[in-house]
Parts: structure tokens; sequence; C-alpha cells
């Protein structure tokens, strides 16, 4: 990338000088005497920062900020004076400037400025990256909370360095497995694998064979050799979830094994060494596990090179209501929906819901009230009732809204038939939605795979 600077300064002199050496340096670089002049250069030479004068013949720097930014939002621009007025230049960055100079400057300065423009810029594209990747788990890393910041810009550095073992904390659902996923694909290891592996999925007299592999004959079973995990993500990138729930033993192992990337299969007596990134996750609070004595002190070190914290969604103020949109947009498409967006009074719910189950709750109840509402906006009526904050049960929200009132009962009406058909409905559609998959049915109800079951046996199966 070609990286280009543009002097709009009225002083010959300081044009030419300060050109030369940012030349010298490398940068391709431009100039112009006046505002007019420097706005005309920007379509066409289309700069990545400028070094503006505080006073031009035909305008005011600070004005000409203005003009800039609404030209190239993304264009930073940096206020050179040589009058030393801090009250004009700190009102220059709350403008839009990036940062300001005083003249007389030396080249080393501009440079260092020049240093942070572009280190801004290259972290500006991976958050960029990060906002428009889908992946598999339904949530994603949108924010404009001043919380995330820490973790774009850990996300950013991890991504150059693919060495670092990685600690990634943070309550359930906050996207744990998507920082991890970034980190991955952003680094030099994306064309090789990453293997997820949930250390509470798997039993602990199986990880050390899943992890490390084992010989033949190596146990009862053991009918063939088998590669282990970190055999098989040799060249990538290994994202141990749950790393809280190992085993205290596992936990010796695996220390061992981070200490020299070595490993020997279970029942063998080679080692075997492998090149791999391994990046962990817990929702468990380490500190209160080694105090325990359920996690090891020095595996906790070991992990914890570069922590990365999750902010709860509770704490991440109206990035509620921007993941809340973006999912709306999501499902929209999905279900083939044409929703245009929430009403005030639902968006004050949203805001006001604890979300214990963070970005991953979310994305599920904007799924679920995407599936069943026909309307032009989602409104409170529409929400489940946990969120809404009052005391009336779903099955009644499916009937009538909350503005409603019952003031009379028909002759021969039956409660017991019209929850029945009502559910009879709603578990039609969930299986249509999800193509017979009675787990995703089951989630899109919000009842268990079990209640499901004998739901269906009950109704359908008569």
């Amino acid at each position: 990338m070609k990286r280009k600077i543009l002097i709009v300064d009225d002083e010959e002199i300081i044009r030419l000088s300060l050109k030369e050496g940012l030349t010298d340096i490398g940068y391709e670089v431009d100039t112009a005497k006046d505002g007019q002049g420097g706005l005309q250069r920007i379509g066409g030479f289309k700069p990545h920062a400028i070094f503006l004068d505080m006073r031009l013949p035909d305008i005011n720097g600070l004005q000409l900020i203005k003009s800039i930014k609404e030209m190239d939002k993304d264009v930073e621009v940096v206020i050179m004076t040589a009058y030393g007025d801090v009250k004009t230049a700190v009102v220059a960055i709350k403008n839009g400037a990036f940062d300001y100079i005083h003249k007389p400057f030396d080249l080393e300065e501009v440079n260092i400025i020049l240093s942070r423009i572009f280190d801004n810029i290259k972290l500006q594209k991976k958050i960029y990256l990060l906002e428009k990747e889908k992946l598999s788990k339904n949530y994603c890393m949108i924010s404009n909370h001043t919380s995330m910041e820490d973790v774009f810009r850990k996300v950013a550095i991890l991504s150059d360095s693919d060495d670092v073992t990685v600690l990634i904390r943070g309550e359930t659902g906050t996207g744990k497995e998507v920082v991890a996923s970034a980190i991955h694909e952003n680094s030099c290891r994306r064309d090789a694998s990453m293997l997820k592996i949930n250390c509470a999925a798997i039993p602990s007299q199986l990880m050390e064979s899943e992890l490390f592999g084992h010989e033949k004959s190596a146990f009862t079973g053991a009918t063939s050799r088998k590669k282990g995990l970190l055999e098989i993500a040799d060249g990538g990138t290994v994202f141990l979830d749950e790393i809280g729930e190992l085993s205290y033993d596992m936990q010796t192992k695996f220390l061992r094994f981070l200490e020299d990337r070595k490993f020997k299969r279970v029942g063998g007596l080679q080692d075997i060494e492998v090149d791999i990134r391994i990046i962990a996750a817990t929702n468990k609070n380490l500190e209160d596990a080694i105090a325990k004595k359920e996690f090891r002190e020095d595996l906790y070190y070991r992990l914890n090179v570069v922590p990365v914290e999750l902010p709860p969604l509770r704490k991440r103020g109206k990035d509620i209501l921007l993941l809340a949109n973006h999912y709306l947009e999501v499902y929209n498409k999905k279900f083939n929906k044409n929703i245009l967006g929430f009403t005030k009074e639902a968006e004050e719910k949203l805001m006001n819901y604890s979300w214990k189950g963070n970005v991953r709750e979310l994305s599920n109840v904007i799924e679920r009230m995407v599936i069943l509402n026909d309307d032009t906006y989602i409104r409170c009526h529409h929400m489940p009732y946990e969120i809404r904050g009052d005391e009336k049960s779903s099955a009644n929200n499916v009937m009538c809204s909350q503005e409603e009132e019952f003031n009379f009962i028909p002759e021969g009406f039956s409660l017991e038939d019209l929850v029945k058909n009502i559910e009879k409905k709603y578990i039609k559609t969930a299986l249509q939605l999800s193509k017979e998959n009675h787990s995703r049915a089951a989630q899109l109800l919000g009842i268990s795979r079990f209640a499901l079951k004998r739901k269906i046996e009950k109704y359908f199966n008569e």
C-alpha cells in the first residue's frame, strides 16, 4: 500500500522541505498552497493523512476540517500551527483532527505522528473485517462502545503475533469463539485449520486420547493408531473452550505440552512436535479455582500471556440496539420478512433487559420474534414476557396484545381446545422452519426437546 500524504500550507519552504523529507522516508507526497487547492487534491490524490496549516489565505484550518471530513471521513488530519495556541488545537481535535503539531517541527516528530496514524488505519481495517465477518455461531463482533475498544485492539495485535498464547475470558454468550476465530482468520495461520475443542463436552477419561492421540493396543478398544487433535491441527490454531473444566491431571499433561510443544500419544514412546497456536477460553473465575486447588496456577500463567476480557452485553450500552438491528437484518433475509425495525417502546425494553445469555441470547430472541411476527415493526407485545417485564404468560401474549382486554366469553368456549390449537399451529411452523430438526424447533419454541417430543406425540399421534 502506498502511504499518501497531502501538505496544505501557504509557506513554500514548509511545503517543499516537508515533502522532500517524507519522500525520502518512503511516503508519496502532494502539496497545496491554500484550502481550495487542498480540497481539489483530495479527490484525485486520495491521501491517507493531511498536514493542514491552521491559518490559510482563503480559509481557516478549523473550518476546512469539516469540508475535508465531508469529502473523506477516513482521512486523518494533523493541524500545523506556529502560534502555540493549545486551545485552538484542542478545538481542532474535537472537530475531527487526529493530532496537532507546533511549528517549527523536525521530521522525526512528523514521522512519529504518521506511524500512529497508519497503526490506527491498520486497526480500523481489522475492526472492519471483524464487523463484516458472519461466523457460524450467529453472533458477531459489532460495537460502538468504548468497553470493546481494548478487545478490537488486542485482536489486531494478536493477529500479527501468531505464536502468542491467548486466554479469552467472559460470560457465556459474549462471543469468545468469535474472537478466537477472528484472531485465527486474520493471522498468517488462516490457511491452516482451526480446531475447536469444548473441554466440558469431552469426558475426562477420554480427553488425553482426544488431544494427544493413542497407539494401537494402548488400552481396551484401541484397535489402531489414532492421531490426536493437536497433531491434526499442526500449522494451525487450537481453540480450547471452557479450559477451566479440564481435570487436574489433564492440566498437568497439557502444561507439559505448552512448555515445549511436544507430546507422546497414549501408549507411545516417541515425542511428537507440532507448530500450533493455543487460544483458550473460559467463563470460569480461574483465580477462585486456583484458590480451591481446582486449577493449576502454573498453567494459568502459561495460558494468560495475553488475556482478552469480553464485557457482558448489559454493560455495552447502545450496542444492544446496534446488534438487535443487525440480527433483524440477518433474519429478515433468512426468513424472507420485511420488518422495518423496533418501536421506541420495544427498544426501551431491549435496553432495560439484563441479557444473562449475552449476544447469543439476543440473537435467539430476535430470530424468534422475526419468525412469529408479520407486523411492520417489532412491538412490545411481540417480545417474550421476560423481556417485557410484565406478569402475563407467553401463552396469553400469543393470543392478544397488552392493550387488549377480554370482556366476554363466547358460548361453547373451550380454553383447552384453544391452547391445543395454538400449540399445534406453532409446533407445525417450528418444524417446517427447522426442516424437522427437533432440537432446532424446540429452541425456536423456547421449550426443551423432551417437551416438544411429548407434545408431538400428544397432538399428532392421536
